[in-house]
């Protein structure tokens, strides 16, 4: 394998976890430890995704298994009788920051290959991400983007309660939307609310495989605390103060898109936002109206 190639793949693992920790600064735990456990978020990226413990060994956040979250990894060996967990855990705690190389269950290949991980310290949790390193190069960057590749799994399983792999389709061509697009589908929502009650009405902007989910175009919907009541993207973020998070570039686009429903009942924002369409980040145009005690919002995203 070429060196160079290498090294390309190990900055990706590093730079994973720096966008990951920036993302954290500006979405606060709670949220980001929910996006972070996203089978078809940001932070997948073919066999590329990023896991979370605590300074204990504790497992914060991981997007292969959720049934993974909140168990004692500590004490975990690979089949070589190497306690890689406890490495990254007893490294992080004494100098930060670290790579640690450990044999794991690679589905794509059906064999057990070495990964390579970056980890690092923040805040008492620690953020890692790595690549298998006989497979850099075998898939480019635009595959299987979204989408759980791979289990991170090894040969014996760790817990019983570990899941098959899933099954996620490919995405559909997008096809180009325009700002008319989101009030209109704002309208819609609201006509279907006011038709079917609140009750039916978040459980269904809130399903993925529903009327009001297509490609990147969605409704989501908060209350004028910042409490999001329903999302299709990630079903976790319900129920989550959503007030204070911000874009990448800082702005506190919810706290707006409140404080300008409650002053004018409706309005425009932009903002960057991960497109689950594209599987990037890109600038978002939401169109979002004020509906009894809800704010119902839509956007589309530039191309």
């Amino acid at each position: 394998m070429d060196g160079y190639v290498i090294e390309l793949a190990l900055d990706e693992a590093r730079r994973w976890v720096d966008e990951a920790m920036a993302f954290y600064r500006a979405s606060g735990k709670e949220i980001a430890l929910v996006e972070f456990s996203n089978p078809q978020g940001r932070f997948v990226k073919g066999e590329q995704y990023l896991y979370v413990l605590d300074i204990n060994g504790t497992m914060l956040a991981h997007p292969v298994n959720e049934k993974y979250v909140g168990k004692d990894f500590y004490r975990v060996q690979d089949s070589a009788g190497k306690s890689f967990i406890k490495e990254i855990v007893d490294t992080a705690n004494a100098r930060g920051f670290g790579w640690v190389d450990y044999q794991w269950f690679d589905p794509a290949t059906k064999s057990e290959l070495p990964k390579t991980v970056y980890f690092e310290k923040v805040n008492g949790m620690i953020f890692c991400s790595g690549v298998y390193r006989e497979n850099v190069g075998l898939f480019p960057a635009e595959h299987a983007s979204g989408e759980v590749a791979g289990h991170e799994i090894p040969a014996e399983s760790v817990f019983a309660s570990c899941r098959p792999a899933l099954d996620v389709p490919l995405e559909e061509e997008v096809i180009e939307l325009v700002p008319d697009d989101a009030r209109n589908w704002v309208k819609k929502a609201m006509a279907f609310y006011k038709a079917n009650g609140r009750g039916v009405a978040l459980t269904e902007f809130s399903n993925r495989e529903g009327r009001f989910f297509q490609d990147e175009r969605y409704i989501f919907v908060v209350d004028f605390n910042g409490a999001m009541l329903a999302h299709p993207v990630n079903e976790k973020y319900v129920g989550k103060d959503f007030y204070r998070i911000k874009d990448s570039d800082g702005k506190s686009f919810v706290k707006e898109i409140i404080d300008t429903a409650g002053n004018r009942g409706s309005g425009w924002l932009e903002y960057k936002w991960f497109n689950p369409a594209t599987k990037k980040e890109q600038i978002k145009t939401v169109y979002f109206e004020k509906v009894d005690n809800m704010i119902f919002c839509s956007g589309v995203y530039q191309q």
